[in-house]
């Protein structure tokens, strides 16, 4: 059914019933689903959790059975799949590689067995719950600064948590209207690390209206004297939201009581860590007025913060940069999108039915309607040979078409450059990563300090000790002013590393003394001070073995 479906539904997409299609796929989707097992669903599942480095949760383990899906799943629900378009688009939508589709599919259902009508309503929470709670998070969600005695990582039961939040929409409790948020805005609302008595709490005691969320930010007190002393890690035995509220905390307590009395009043919210120029840090963002997400609640402009890393709760892994911007830019909710998306799925389908031309004409279609679209580029370049011209034409337009995205642009780049070292071309190869290194370098220091990180990486797997050094000379005076702490961590760190192992302290003491000099690591400064430490420990190794040498020469 699921072959005989998809042949009818490509077939209308090739006539151009571009819509009518779009039914048709969805069924299509359905029947492959259920009639596949759990067990082969797994299998592949796994590869892509390894391949990724995500968490597993209890079914890293689990034996699944061999009975097609349709047998775990009632008939009225399957049909209700089957015949609610709204429903199926949302899902298709949402849905990803990495989400565990049996246990997603099983949390939707019971959801609906509760209620069928608040169901419907609230179809939308629903299945951001579903996607959330499919795989039980891991141990540096949040936030790492807290062990897991004081911060259990466990969230509620599904229908917990869905109780509570409808709750508190229909007790006029929340500051959006969930009924109005898809489920790509509605995942980081559902990862409710807090209690619910603790959101009670914060309901009751945190009221803040939505354009000034970003006040409960500083309404923590700073505890200086635990930045200062290098406390880093929760000192208490509570972490409760009263608890901080009363004791104070550091940037990463402030960011985590934010978000969680965001959450508590129905705001969706993200917590950020990220290095600067000088020091590491801690913020927040939230869903604001509009529909906008502010991502920069309490976070210091004057230091740098270029960028920041927050988990995305769907996988538990990180959340790319330009995921973030187009949450802000909502442009997923306009008509050209949803017909783009549309196109890109018959591309992808095409493509993995070996119709090459065709695979790459959908995509084209795709791309043309909305440039955003990243399964169409990544289709269009599954077309193209590995490497060479046709493919490097490719690349080059796609960094055209996304360069209000960075991170994307820099990706784009990159595998140009590949394309160029692959075929040879290593003079233009290494101009378009300087080139890289000197886009970004305004803006975005991450972007630049990784393609710098990516020159060290090679040159520490083929240059002598000696080369290496010649060139983090050059490295770190050329790209080091102002790139601090990030430009420390991926380069300076692993060449530092390297020359401690193999005993040559005098070159460790010459890598950690140059960022000294070159990344504002100034006095009083998290960066200055991790170097004044790295360095004294260096030079009383240094010592420790003169004298050691010393002593044995006498005997």
């Amino acid at each position: 059914m699921a072959r005989a479906l998809r042949r009818a539904a490509t077939g209308l997409y090739a006539r151009g019933q571009v819509s009518l299609a779009e039914s048709w796929y969805y069924a299509a989707r359905w029947a492959e689903i259920f009639g596949e097992s759990e067990a082969t669903f797994q299998a592949r599942w796994r590869d892509t959790m390894r391949r990724e480095g995500l968490p597993m949760g209890r079914f890293a383990s689990d034996d699944a059975g061999a009975e097609p899906l349709d047998g775990r799943l009632s008939r009225d629900f399957q049909l209700e799949l089957l015949s609610d378009g709204k429903l199926s688009t949302a899902y298709f939508e949402i849905e990803r590689p990495e989400d565990y589709r049996p246990e997603v599919l099983a949390i939707l259902e019971r959801l609906r067995a509760k209620d069928p009508s608040r169901f419907k309503e609230y179809a939308s929470l629903a299945l951001a719950l579903a996607v959330v709670y499919d795989v039980s998070p891991p141990a540096y969600w949040p936030h790492g600064q807290v062990s897991e005695k004081v911060l259990p990582r466990v969230l509620p039961s599904p229908e917990d948590a869905w109780a509570f939040l409808v709750s508190t929409e229909r007790e006029g409790k929340g500051l959006h209207r969930l009924r109005q948020l898809d489920p790509a805005e509605l995942r980081f609302l559902v990862d409710l690390a807090a209690s619910q008595q603790e959101l009670r709490w914060a309901q009751a005691n945190v009221k803040v209206p939505l354009a000034r969320l970003a006040e409960t930010y500083s309404s923590i007190n700073y505890t200086t004297v635990r930045a200062v002393d290098g406390i880093y890690q929760w000192p208490g035995t509570d972490y409760a939201l009263p608890t901080i509220r009363k004791v104070g905390g550091i940037c990463v307590d402030q960011a985590y009581f934010a978000t969680q009395a965001g959450k508590a009043r129905g705001v969706p919210t993200l917590l950020f860590s990220g290095t600067g120029q000088d020091a590491r840090h801690a913020w927040f963002g939230y869903l604001g007025p509009g529909r906008r997400w502010e991502l920069n609640a309490g976070r210091y402009e004057s230091q740098k913060f270029v960028t920041g890393i927050a988990y995305d709760p769907q996988t538990w892994g990180e959340i790319s940069d330009h995921e973030l911007v187009f949450m802000s830019e909502g442009f997923r909710r306009q008509p050209d999108y949803r017909t783009s998306r549309v196109h890109g799925c018959f591309a992808r389908w095409l493509l993995d039915d070996g119709r090459i031309a065709e695979a790459a004409a959908a995509a084209r279609a795709a791309v043309g309607l909305e440039r955003r679209n990243l399964t169409a580029w990544d289709v269009l370049l599954a077309t193209t040979p590995a490497s060479g011209a046709a493919r490097e034409s490719v690349l080059r337009e796609a960094a055209g078409g996304l360069q209000a995205y960075p991170d994307l642009q820099a990706g784009f780049y990159r595998e140009l450059a590949a394309s160029l070292r692959q075929r040879g071309e290593i003079a233009l190869a290494e101009q378009e990563e300087r080139g890289i290194a000197r886009r970004f370098q305004a803006k975005r220091l991450d972007l630049s300090v990784g393609q710098i990180a990516e020159k060290m990486a090679r040159a520490r797997a083929t240059l002598t000790s000696d080369e290496q050094m010649r060139l983090y000379r050059t490295l770190v005076r050329e790209y080091g002013r102002g790139a601090g702490i990030g430009f420390f961590d991926a380069i300076a760190r692993p060449l530092l590393a390297d020359l401690v192992r193999d005993g040559r302290y005098k070159e460790a003491r010459e890598v950690a003394a140059l960022a000294a000099q070159n990344l504002d690591a100034g006095p009083g400064t998290q960066l200055g001070e991790e170097l004044r430490y790295l360095d004294n420990e260096l030079r009383a190794t240094i010592e420790a073995k003169k004298n050691a040498a010393s002593g044995a020469s006498g005997k």
